[in-house]
């Protein structure tokens, strides 16, 4: 759980984010706080802290809109802010304007309170929050990328980083290897590790592979 760390959101209708406030609050432990940005002037986004989430409504008909809330978030001179879009809809202009690095994740108009909440938490936990086309765009358009660098299936099953670990997995790299590769400590490897095997259903690194190798 998130224990006190904050989720901003912003957008312009506030007394609509209630509800989904509510079941973030109840469900991650955060700090919520909800954001009006239907004025003038720039959105004040409300942090205690040097790091946080910051979730933008982008139900609005022009994208443009969401992506100058985006901009103007950024403006706030907190760099360690994370970023994500809600309400968004599939296969949106949107989607085409923006990906990672800019955001670290997109929710849809069809995402379900529990399933947000779980987004939250993996973002907060480094994992991005895309579906998988959205990743393989971002990875081909890398220097010297081909959009295979490693798999990601959608989000329902692994998320990015577990597919970025379960790939090297494959490689036969051992945790201290993932670790140094994904600058990461080998304990946050270890339970990335652990998430895996219980998705997938596997007892160790070699049940492990062996489903890689058979379902990517």
């Amino acid at each position: 759980m998130l224990a006190g760390r904050w989720i901003n959101i912003v957008g312009p209708n506030p007394d609509a984010y209630e509800e989904q406030a509510a079941h973030l609050r109840a469900n991650t432990e955060g700090r919520v706080h909800i954001t009006d940005s239907s004025g003038d002037s720039s959105p004040t986004l409300k942090f205690n802290a040097k790091s946080g989430l910051v979730l933008i409504d982008a139900t609005e008909d022009n994208p443009g809109q969401a992506i100058e809330i985006l901009r103007q978030c950024r403006s706030s001179g907190k760099k360690q802010l994370m970023y994500a879009f809600f309400n968004a809809e599939h296969n949106s202009r949107l989607e085409k304007l923006t990906g990672p690095p800019d955001i670290q994740g997109i929710f849809y108009t069809d995402c379900s309170p529990s399933l947000m909440a779980k987004g939250v938490l993996a973002m907060f936990n480094g994992d991005m929050w895309f579906p998988r086309k959205l990743i393989a765009r971002y990875l081909s358009d890398q220097p010297g990328g081909n959009g295979n660098t490693f798999p990601v299936r959608e989000h329902k099953l692994l998320t990015a980083r577990e597919m970025e670990i379960l790939h090297l997995l494959t490689t036969g790299a051992k945790n201290t290897d993932i670790a140094n590769e994904l600058s990461l400590s080998v304990h946050t490897i270890k339970t990335h590790i652990y998430h895996i095997y219980k998705k997938l259903d596997v007892a160790n690194r070699t049940q492990a592979v062996n489903w890689a190798t058979h379902n990517l």
